[in-house]
C-alpha cells in the first residue's frame, strides 16, 4: 500500500471512529435523559440533554466538512427541534474552531500566486467567522477597499471524501438528532451541497450574477466580488456591514417584520420570477440593518436554476394554493411529478395546501410555525401514511424544499407579521404592490426597464 493511500485510509478510519463514538455516547446519554424524564426528574434530564447536545455539536464542529454541515442544517431547518439541541447546534452557523493562520496563508499564496502581504494592504490574522469548509478574514486591498476574504481549508477535500465513505454514520447521527427524519435523504443532499461549495470560482460567478441582477435594488444588497483576489479556494468580496440574525431577533417587532418581509420577497422573486434561487438560506447568510430598510445576502455557493417546466409547475402550484383551488393544486402536483398518477391524492393535496397556509389568509398576521411537528401532525391527521405512500420528490425539487423550510423557520423565529397573502399575489399574479417595500421594488423595476431600453 502506498504512503498516500495509507494516509487517506488513516484519515477515513479516524473520522469514522470519532463520528461513531460521538453518536454512540450521545445515544446512551439521550436514552438516560428519557428515562430520567419518565421518572419525573425533569431537571436532571434537561441537564443531560444539554450536555450531550453540546458534545455532539462540538464533535461535528471539529470534523468540518459534511459532518459539520449536518449540524448547521438541523439547527435552523426544523422548528420543532428541542431547545437543548438547537442551542448547542446554533453555534455552528458562524462559529467553529478556526485553522492556524500559516495554513490559511499558504492557501492564499498558492491560489493567488503572491504572499498575503503582497496581495493585501492589511489582513487580520484572526478570522471573523469559521464554518464547515472555510473561514473568513477581514482585509483591505492595496487601494484601501474593505473586503471579506473566504479561504478554504487546505485539507477539506480529503475530509469530504472521507465523509462520503462514512455516509451511514452521518445518517445515524442525523437520525439520532431528529428521530423519524429521512436521514439518508438529508445526508445525500448535504453531500451534494458540500461538493458544490468546494469550487469558489463557481460561487464567485453566481454572486456576481446576483449582484448585477439586484444592482440598485432598494432593500436587497449583494456584496461585489473582487475577481483580482479570487480563485478556486479564495473568494474576496466587498465587506458586508450589518448585524447577524441573533442581533436581529432582539429588534422591535415592526423592524423584525420588515426583516421578514424582505427575506420573503427575495425568495418569491427568485423562485417565481427568476427561476434561480440561493438554496442555502440559513440565518448566518444574512446581515440586517437596524431600521429594517435593507438586508445583505451572503454565500452563493449553492444556487439552483430551475428547468422551465418545473418553474411553470411551481407557479401553478402557488397560484392554486392562493386561490384555494384544490383541482389546480392537484394538477400542478401531478405535472411536477409530486403525485403518482391514478392515486386518490387528497392526502397529498392537503399536505401541500398546508405548506401554503401562511399565504391563504388575506389578513396581516405573524408568520405561523407551519412546519413544527404538532402543526404537521394536525395537517396530516390519520392519512399521513397515504402522503408517504403517494408523494414523490423529483430530482429538481429537494433544493426548493430545503429553501422553503429554511425561510419558514427564519420567519417564524423572527415573529415577522405581514399580509403574506397579498405579498405572494404580487409575485404569483403580478398584482399591484401591497406594502411600502413592494412599492419601492416596483419603482426600481420601472427604472431598470427604462435603463435597458
Amino acid at each position: 500500500m502506498s504512503d498516500p493511500l495509507r494516509a487517506s485510509l488513516r484519515r477515513r478510519v479516524g473520522r469514522a471512529l470519532r463520528l461513531g463514538a460521538t453518536s454512540a455516547r450521545a445515544s446512551t446519554e439521550w436514552a438516560a435523559a428519557s428515562l430520567l424524564g419518565a421518572m419525573g426528574r425533569g431537571a436532571g434530564a434537561e441537564a443531560l440533554l444539554r450536555s450531550s447536545a453540546a458534545r455532539v455539536a462540538a464533535g461535528l464542529g471539529r470534523m468540518k466538512g459534511l459532518a459539520m454541515k449536518v449540524g448547521q442544517y438541523l439547527s435552523f431547518a426544523l422548528p420543532d427541534l428541542s431547545p437543548e439541541i438547537r442551542d448547542a447546534l446554533a453555534v455552528l452557523q458562524t462559529s467553529s474552531r478556526p485553522r492556524p493562520f500559516p495554513a490559511i496563508a499558504a492557501v492564499i499564496e498558492s491560489d493567488l500566486g503572491r504572499p498575503v502581504d503582497a496581495a493585501f494592504r492589511d489582513f487580520e490574522r484572526s478570522p471573523v467567522a469559521a464554518a464547515s469548509i472555510g473561514q473568513v478574514h477581514r482585509a483591505r486591498l492595496p487601494d484601501g477597499t474593505r473586503v471579506a476574504v473566504k479561504v478554504q481549508y487546505p485539507d477539506v477535500a480529503a475530509a469530504v471524501r472521507a465523509d462520503l465513505a462514512n455516509a451511514a454514520l452521518l445518517a445515524r447521527t442525523i437520525r439520532l438528532l431528529i428521530p423519524g427524519l429521512d436521514a439518508e435523504g438529508v445526508a445525500g443532499e448535504l453531500r451534494e451541497r458540500i461538493l458544490e461549495e468546494l469550487d469558489y470560482r463557481a460561487e464567485a460567478r453566481w454572486q456576481a450574477a446576483f449582484g448585477e441582477r439586484y444592482s440598485g435594488h432598494p432593500f436587497v444588497a449583494v456584496p461585489a466580488v473582487m475577481a483580482s483576489h479570487s480563485a478556486a479556494r479564495v473568494l474576496t468580496t466587498a465587506f458586508a456591514d450589518g448585524r447577524d440574525f441573533p442581533e436581529a431577533l432582539r429588534d422591535p417587532a415592526p423592524v423584525r417584520s420588515r426583516h421578514g418581509e424582505i427575506l420573503f420577497r427575495f425568495l418569491l422573486r427568485c423562485v417565481l420570477r427568476d427561476g434561480t434561487f440561493v438554496a442555502d438560506p440559513h440565518p448566518g447568510n444574512y446581515r440586517f440593518d437596524a431600521q429594517g430598510a435593507r438586508t445583505t445576502f451572503l454565500d452563493f455557493g449553492c444556487v439552483k436554476a430551475l428547468p422551465a417546466p418545473t418553474l411553470a409547475g411551481l407557479r401553478e402550484l402557488c397560484r392554486g394554493a392562493l386561490q384555494g383551488d384544490r383541482t389546480q393544486v392537484r394538477g400542478a402536483a401531478e405535472r411536477l411529478g409530486l403525485l403518482l398518477a391514478g392515486t386518490d391524492g387528497d392526502a397529498v393535496v392537503n399536505a401541500f395546501s398546508h405548506l401554503y397556509a401562511p399565504f391563504r389568509r388575506d389578513v396581516a398576521e405573524p408568520f405561523p410555525p407551519v412546519l413544527s411537528a404538532p402543526a404537521l401532525r394536525a395537517a396530516a391527521g390519520a392519512r399521513f401514511s397515504e402522503v408517504r405512500r403517494d408523494v414523490r420528490i423529483p430530482a429538481e425539487l429537494p433544493f426548493v424544499n430545503r429553501t422553503v423550510v429554511g425561510l419558514y423557520s427564519v420567519l417564524a423565529r423572527l415573529g415577522a407579521s405581514a399580509n403574506w397573502h397579498r405579498i405572494a399575489r404580487e409575485y404569483a399574479f403580478g398584482e399591484a404592490p401591497s406594502t411600502e417595500l413592494g412599492e419601492a421594488e416596483h419603482a426600481w423595476e420601472g427604472r431598470t426597464l427604462r435603463d435597458i431600453h
